[in-house]
Formats: structure tokens, sequence, C-alpha cells
């Protein structure tokens, strides 16, 4: 196998790793982690930055260590931070069984991607340093591959393994591993429903995971799949590893996988008599789905989870909603129901004047979040507006209503409603200077795939691609224009057209180019590319 000196990994963001998201669940559940905006952060496995860069980023008040025994990752994520100029981000080349006390306490410890992959000698030294170095309030991320589901994956990547086990060559490698994946799915007989359902849906998931990955997919499929250190464990036994560590299971990042409610009532109360506690419950589950892969924070033993999520917390949270109602002129005044869906296809059903309120502030702010307070108070003001009143007070049982309507649609789905205990900082509002985040300035000279300020990848276009590099704040829309005439147009790479016909006149091009920009510039904000 090639070592990642040789094929570096790629280059990502996780938005699920992110300190917002780990406090923001363990604080639901009655945790008291440590504020992200003034934290230390140790992720592990850091490979060339590309998670922690971004999330130093958005955290300017806290210090983030990123470790990794590639020399060549730590070189190229330290040209990364030196062309970005962060001074709360280092990166060091260091082997895991390195790490001792003396390299501090952490309040957040992330390892994506490493556990699974790593000897047994190095994953019990994972976990001893998650208990070391983790703050007494501390969370833990760890990622791993588990059974039963990778008793069925195993099968296909021990057959990509064994065809390529001659070739030492990394991309014919991956080349010929994803060619005989191809001829197994399509040459399975369809009569035999388990192998064909089986190789077709793994192979859709690599060609999905290697279109998110992009130019660097080929680096996945080699460390990710074809690594020969890969070893999948029931998650019982992962529990049971931590608690040797002196550590406990708080919850996973994708939580809603995990939970009952999902499940026919009758299936749910069969799964209550058979689990006596949160771990046999979520092992149960785990056989039901078949699951593969988990994200767990964990915290230390001895911390208080407490698993009954009460709604009226969300008043100290920030909210935002990507949902949209399904009418065209919802009601809000009365007590008839709407639904508002997400891009997932889930959706929410309200009867509550304010919680639609709220749910229509929150589709016409997206992305930005607010916290619970003001929504809450901007909520009733539409609805007086409606009414033609003034804005009431809001009685305890409408914020009970209001909290429990969120968090219902958060449970079910981060596509109808999020909760942030730190909201991202960017900026909707075009300014006659735009800036753009420094990582994705510096990304878009490489990728089309960029990190935003929600650390969410998110692919652009080839024009706003080249625009990235230049909003660093000292070009308004007139110098924009120039570059893109001097640039893309006079190369031909962009060309300007009205009613499909190529325009000539340079003061029309010039219109049409200012209005496309605008109109790039809108995008780049809701992509939440821009700095407030």
């Amino acid at each position: 196998m090639p070592t990642y000196d040789e094929v570096p990994y790629p280059n990502l963001s996780h938005v699920q790793s992110h300190p917002d998201s780990l406090a923001t669940l363990a604080s639901l559940l009655g945790l008291s982690p440590v504020p992200v905006d003034h934290c230390r952060v140790l992720e592990i496995g850091c490979a060339s930055g590309g998670n922690l860069i971004p999330m130093g980023l958005s955290l300017p008040g806290s210090t983030l260590l990123g470790i990794d025994y590639s020399a060549r990752e730590i070189e190229m994520g330290q040209a990364a931070l030196a062309a970005v100029g962060l001074p709360n981000v280092s990166l060091r080349c260091m082997d895991i069984l390195e790490v001792t006390p003396e390299l501090g306490q952490f309040d957040y410890i992330i390892a994506h991607g490493v556990f699974s992959w790593v000897p047994q000698n190095v994953r019990d030294r994972l976990l001893e340093v998650c208990k070391q170095n983790l703050s007494p309030n501390g969370l833990a991320f760890i990622s791993y591959n588990v059974y039963p589901g990778w008793h069925m994956l195993a099968t296909i990547r021990e057959m990509m393994m064994y065809h390529t086990r001659n070739i030492d060559d990394p991309a014919e490698r991956a080349a010929q591993a994803r060619g005989v994946l191809k001829f197994l799915s399509e040459s399975v007989p369809t009569v035999d429903h388990v192998r064909s359902h089986l190789l077709h849906a793994y192979s859709k998931f690599l060609q999905n995971e290697m279109a998110r990955i992009g130019p660097r997919a080929d680096s996945y499929l080699l460390h990710d799949e074809l690594e020969v250190e890969n070893h999948p464990l029931y998650f019982h036994e992962f529990n049971e590893l931590a608690e040797v560590h002196g550590l406990q299971y708080v919850t996973e990042v994708d939580f809603r996988g995990a939970l009952p409610n999902f499940w026919p009532p009758e299936v749910v109360q069969t799964l209550t008599g058979l689990a006596s506690n949160v771990i046999e419950m979520e092992q149960y589950l785990d056989f039901l789905r078949s699951r593969t892969f988990r994200q767990t924070i964990l915290c230390h033993a001895g911390l208080t989870v407490n698993r009954t999520i009460q709604p009226d917390h969300l008043r100290d949270f920030h909210i935002a909603a990507r949902a949209v109602p399904e009418s065209e002129q919802p009601d809000i005044r009365s007590r008839t129901i709407e639904k508002f869906k997400g891009l997932d296809g889930s959706k929410l059903s309200i009867d509550h004047p304010l919680s639609k309120c709220a749910m229509l502030v929150l589709a016409r702010e997206w992305p930005q979040t607010l916290p619970m307070n003001e929504l809450a108070a901007r909520a009733a003001a539409l609805l007086a507006q409606c009414n033609r009143d003034q804005a009431p007070e809001i009685s305890e049982e409408d914020w009970h209503v209001l909290s429990t309507n969120l968090l219902k649609a958060f449970v079910y789905s981060d596509d109808l409603v999020e909760v942030h205990i730190f909201p991202p900082a960017f900026t909707l509002e075009v300014s006659e200077r735009p800036v753009a985040s420094p990582w994705a300035r510096w990304q878009a000279g490489e990728e089309v795939k960029v990190t935003n300020l929600r650390h969410e990848r998110v692919e652009v276009d080839p024009l706003n691609q080249y625009l990235l590099p230049f909003l660093e704040g000292s070009r308004d829309c007139d110098a924009l224009v120039d570059l893109l005439l001097a640039g893309p147009v006079a190369g031909g790479k962009l060309v300007v057209e009205q009613d499909d016909q190529p325009v000539t006149d340079p003061v029309e091009k010039r219109e049409i180019l200012s209005t496309e920009l605008r109109a790039n510039l809108e995008w780049l904000a809701r992509a939440a590319l821009l700095v407030a």
C-alpha cells in the first residue's frame, strides 16, 4: 500500500467534527462543554489541515493543534497555513504513540478516520490520549467502522484487494479496484438478490463518496477502502474499550440514526424490552440497520449525561432552518396545519401560529442562525403584523410549544432545523469590496470544492472559482469586472452572450458582466463564503 507521504489524503473538512457540533449535542444532553469560542482543540490524524485550518478560521479566540505522522502532509499543511495566515492553528509531525501529558489538555479531541485503520496498540494509545489529554469537561470525537454492516462490506473489500494484490502503482491500483467492483456489480445475477443488492449499493456508495471528495478521490479509495489495516468492531466492544480507558459514551454526531423513534411502535416496544441501557439499545439498532460506520462522542467517566432532552433548554441556543413552506401562502394566523419541507424530503407539520411564523422567519434568514430569544420576538412581530396588532408578550405555553416544535424538527432531520450553541460567522450582505473566506480563496486555486464558513464543502462553478482568490477586500465590482474582461473573457474561457449570441459591444458586454458578477457574489454570500 502507498504511504500517506506518497499519496496524500484528501484535504477535507468534516462539519460533524466541528466543536460547535460536539458542544451542541453535549449541551442538549446536560453536559457543560467548554465554550467553543475560547477552547483548545487537538486533531489526531489531521493530514494537511483541511479540517483544522478552516475550523481555526471560524474560532479565532481558540487554539488548535493538529498532529499527523506524515511529514509530507504536515509540510503541505504548514505551507497552506503560511498562505492563509492563521496564528491560532499549528500543525506538527508526530506519531500518536509519542503523545504524552506534556502536550497539554484539550477541550475537544478529534480523531476522524484513524481508529479502525491503525494497529491494536495504536488504537489503545488513541483512547489513552483521549483520557490523559482531555480537559475535565472535554469531548472526544472518534469515528470507526462497525459490525454487523462490515461483515458484508469486508467481502467486497477483499475482492478488490485480491484483484489488486500485485499492482504497485497507486493510480493503477485504484483504477483496477473500481473496475473490478463495476464488473462484479454488473455481473452478479439479479436473482441473487442479496449479493446483487449489496454490490450495487456499495458501488453507488463509493461513486457518491468519490464524487463528493473530488480530485483526490483515488487517495480516499486507497487509504480507506484498500488500506491493509481495517479493523471493524461491534459498538458494544468499542464502548467496553472506552470504559476501560475511563471514558463514557455520550452520543453519535449523527444521532438521529441511532434513535428508535423511526421504527414502528411494535419494534420500539420489543427493543425497549430487550435493551436494559443505552449501549444495548444502540447495539440492537446497529443489528437492525446493519450499520457500517459510527462517529461517537465520548467524555470522562463520571460526568452526568441526561438523555431526556428538555425543549425549553433551546432558549440558550441559536437556530437555523432551510425548510420552506409547502403552501405558497401559508396560513400563519389560525390553527390550520401548515407543512414545511426540507431538501431531503422530510416534512414538519405545525398548527401553532407562533411556530409557523418562526419557520417563515428562519427560511428568510437561511443560512444564518438566530438566537432563540430573537427568533421568538421576530416570530411574534410577524404574527402581530398579520393580525394588525402589537406584538404580544410570549406566554410560557407558547415558548414551550415553539421549542417543542423546533426540537422535534431537529431530532427528525437537520434539513428541517439546525441547532447551534456557537453560531457560524459570515455575511449575507455583499459589501462594496467583498471579502471571501481566506481558506476558500486559497482552496479555489486548486479545487472546485471549497470549505465555507459553516465548515461545509460546497462546489463552485468555474466563474466563482476564478473570482474567489481576488475577493480579498481591495477590489470593488468595477475592478472585478475588469479582471473578468482581462482574464477569462480575453482568454476565451468565458463568453459573454445575449439571447444565445456572443456580445461584441464593449459597453453592453460590461453591463452583462456586471449583472452576472452581482448574481455570483450574492450566491457566494448565500453559500456562506463571504466574511462578515
